[in-house]
Parts: structure tokens; C-alpha cells; sequence
């Protein structure tokens, strides 16, 4: 038994409430079972009950066990002085307040199926369960709950960014700049790329901007590529001393060049190649920025990330052929750049539109071609867009995979359904 279930079944309600009484057997009813508290202090805040024929108002606390809450240190704790009521799996050690006075304690009754299902669901290493709840939700419920899912990866990534914001001081066009090396990362370096970013400010990517040669050649040398085998070497001469002028210039220290992923990846997606795409996009685009906030279509943001690569070999770099961005690369630059960048500006200036535009968007992607949504669609869970693969991807990554299933709104119906 644990706290999770514990609080699923108060809130939820799935015990007998008419025979509910206190281990002093007072009679206990439920008038309002308050709301679950995420901060530090009692489990629930502004609960109503009914103890023999006094209404009380406040706090309960829960524990698998009486005797956890001197485990939890909560006796000299002034935040748990004003405990209504004690609910517990078991009753161990009769609880008492500071006066010594016994605090009402409920054993809370309920059916072992509901806890039988809920640690079926933990144990269990398949889908079946979960793919039975989708198909009792049926086709509007899924659809409700997938939306809610993607919104709420959406407002997480924008979170992300606005604290990126809030770190560069609220400078906007410096957030832009790493968040979109990030994007260029595509996942396994998206970390390094980030750090790259804010190695390099933007402001010198502006003062070089129409010489694409030399934000190559400075972000080659802020990677820390020169330290490795594979970038040594005669054809690197000219960007090395590039770059050395530029790092004396703007006083720069490189990364850590053991950050970046090259095993595993395909070619085309190599770090190096990334770079030199970036050091075009933004060399070649001026107010990127605002060109992109301001697009209204995807197609208008396809051209904006459409690099030219027809003269696109560099002199100094002859072994590097570089090739325009497929359209699955396209839209994951919609995905996880502009997206998440249009909700945080929808949240930080309150502009809805901005916020329905990054959802439009991801409406009109089609779906991701990644191994979670082929799970998905594998257990006939099939999506429609964008939108929800984005909804797949956070169902796994912060329910599925922590095992959160008492929290999922699917988990929930299981176990309320025993099914």
C-alpha cells in the first residue's frame, strides 16, 4: 500500500461512506473531502467533515501507518498542529496532539480489488490494461484526454523557454538563439547544442552575421571540436586560426567536446553538419526572430528554415557536403521551436492568438514517425496529427514510464472500473 492509493480512494470516494467511524467509533461523514495539497504541509487543505455532531474544517493527513507520521517527523512540525483528521491503511500507533489528546484517526475501509488492479497496473509490463481503458474511453473521450496531454507538453516546453527568458535577463532574441541551437540538437544533442549557444552570445552572431564563414568557424572551435582526431588536420588550418582570432577577440572558452553524440546518429544529423546548417540559417536571415513569430503558415516557416545549400561547400571544410532539410527535420523545428516559443510569448504578454497559432500548427503536422507513436498505433491508438504524438510522448515520458498510473486519467478509470 502506499499514499497514492491511499488518496485515490478518499478522493474518489470508493468505500462504503454510510458505516465510516473514527478507532474511538465516532460517526464520521464526508461533507467536502477538500483538495490534495502540492506544497509542503498536510495532504489535503480545506476539507469538511462530520465527527459525531461537530463539523469540522482544515487539514487530514494520510499515512499507510499511524506511527509514520513521528517517521515523517510531522510531531514537531507546527504546519500539522491542526489536524481534523488521521487517514491510514493501519492503525498502529494511536495518534496524538501536542496537549495529548487522541487525534481522530480513520481506517480507511475499501475493496481489495481497487488496490489488486492499481498494483496489477505497476507490474505489469505490457499494455494490455491500458489499451482496454482507451477502448472503454471510447473515440471522444480519448480525444479530449490526448488534447490535454499535448497542452500540457506544450506548456511545459514554454515554461522551459520563459526560464531560458528569465535567465538571459529577459532578452528575447538571446532565448531564440539557444533555444533554436537546442532544436537543431534533434534530442540526443540537443543539450550540447544549447550549451554551444550560450557559449557564444548572440550578440557577436550578429556582428558576423552575412559572414557565415566566420560563425562556422566560431562555433566549430566553441564546440571543441579542434581537440578531437577527426577535426585535425590541414583542411582545418584556416577555420582554426579563424577561430582563434575570434575567441581572443570575445574572450570565448569552448565546451566540453565529450558532450556531443556522433555514435548512432545517422550522417546527415552529425553535429558538425548541424552546425554548419545553423551558422547559414542565421547567417543568411536577418530578424529571423521576428520572421518567425510573425509567420501565419507552415509554409512561410518552411521557407524560413529552407537553407540553400547549392553553394553551400565550404572552402575551408572541403569533406562536408551539406544537403536542405527534409521535411520531417522541417517540422521538428516547428515542433519544438516554434511551438513551444509562440506559447511562452502567448503566456508571458497574454496573447491567446499566439497560443492558438502554435496549436493550429501542430494540428496541420502530421504525425511523428518515432517508436513511441508505432507503439501507440501497434495497440490501435491511432494519431491524428502532431498534436498527438506530442500527446504519446508525454503520456509515456511523465506517466507511463514513472509509473504515475494512479494519476493518469486513464489508470484512474482502470482502477475505478477494476477492469
Amino acid at each position: 500500500m502506499n499514499e497514492k492509493l491511499l488518496s485515490f480512494i478518499w478522493f474518489n470516494r470508493l468505500f462504503p461512506q454510510s458505516a465510516l467511524r473514527t478507532t474511538q467509533g465516532e460517526s464520521i461523514s464526508i461533507i467536502n473531502s477538500g483538495f490534495t495539497n502540492n506544497d509542503s504541509g498536510p495532504d489535503i487543505t480545506d476539507a469538511q467533515i462530520r465527527i459525531g455532531d461537530i463539523v469540522w474544517a482544515g487539514n487530514i493527513e494520510l499515512h499507510v501507518k499511524s506511527s509514520h507520521w513521528q517517521l515523517h517527523h510531522h510531531d514537531n512540525n507546527p504546519a500539522f498542529s491542526n489536524i481534523i483528521l488521521h487517514i491510514v491503511f493501519h492503525d498502529d500507533k494511536p495518534l496524538k496532539d501536542q496537549n495529548g489528546n487522541l487525534v481522530p484517526t480513520l481506517v480507511l475501509p475499501f475493496e481489495q480489488r481497487f488496490a489488486d488492479t492499481y498494483y496489477k497496473l505497476l507490474n505489469t509490463n505490457d499494455f494490455d490494461l491500458c489499451r482496454c481503458g482507451f477502448e472503454r474511453f471510447g473515440g471522444l473521450k480519448t480525444s479530449c484526454f490526448l488534447d490535454r496531454l499535448a497542452g500540457e507538453r506544450l506548456k511545459n516546453k514554454a515554461l522551459n523557454v520563459l526560464e531560458t527568458l528569465r535567465i538571459n535577463h529577459g532578452d528575447w532574441k538571446e532565448t531564440f538563439w539557444q533555444t533554436l541551437s537546442a532544436a537543431f540538437g534533434l534530442g540526443k544533442n540537443a543539450l550540447p547544442f544549447k550549451q554551444l549557444a550560450q557559449s557564444v552570445p548572440f550578440s557577436i552572431v550578429e556582428k558576423n552575421r552575412h559572414q557565415i564563414s566566420n560563425i562556422a568557424a566560431i562555433l566549430f572551435g566553441q564546440a571543441g571540436f579542434f581537440s578531437l582526431k577527426k577535426f585535425s588536420g590541414e583542411p582545418y588550418l584556416n577555420i582554426q586560426r579563424e577561430y582563434y582570432y575570434h575567441k581572443q577577440k570575445y574572450n570565448l572558452t569552448p565546451i566540453d567536446p565529450s558532450v556531443w553524440k556522433f555514435s548512432g546518429i545517422r550522417p546527415v544529423n552529425f553535429p558538425d553538419r548541424r552546425i554548419l546548417q545553423l551558422s547559414m540559417l542565421v547567417g543568411r536571415n536577418e530578424n529571423l526572430f521576428s520572421l518567425v513569430m510573425e509567420a501565419e503558415t507552415l509554409d512561410s516557416l518552411y521557407s524560413l528554415f529552407d537553407i540553400n545549400t547549392d553553394n553551400a561547400k565550404f572552402s575551408f571544410l572541403p569533406d562536408i557536403t551539406l544537403s536542405k532539410f527534409g521535411i520531417d527535420t522541417l517540422n521538428l523545428l516547428v515542433i519544438n521551436l516554434v511551438c513551444p516559443f509562440l506559447y511562452a510569448y502567448s503566456l508571458y504578454f497574454k496573447d491567446d492568438e499566439a497560443a492558438q497559432r502554435a496549436i493550429a500548427f501542430l494540428e496541420k503536422i502530421p504525425p511523428e514517425n518515432n517508436s513511441v507513436t508505432k507503439f501507440m498505433v501497434s495497440q490501435g491508438i491511432e494519431a491524428r496529427s502532431a498534436l498527438d504524438s506530442q500527446a504519446f510522448l508525454y503520456l509515456r515520458n511523465e506517466f507511463c514510464r514513472p509509473k504515475r498510473c494512479i494519476e493518469c486519467q486513464v489508470g484512474r478509470y482502470i482502477v475505478i472500473n477494476t477492469l
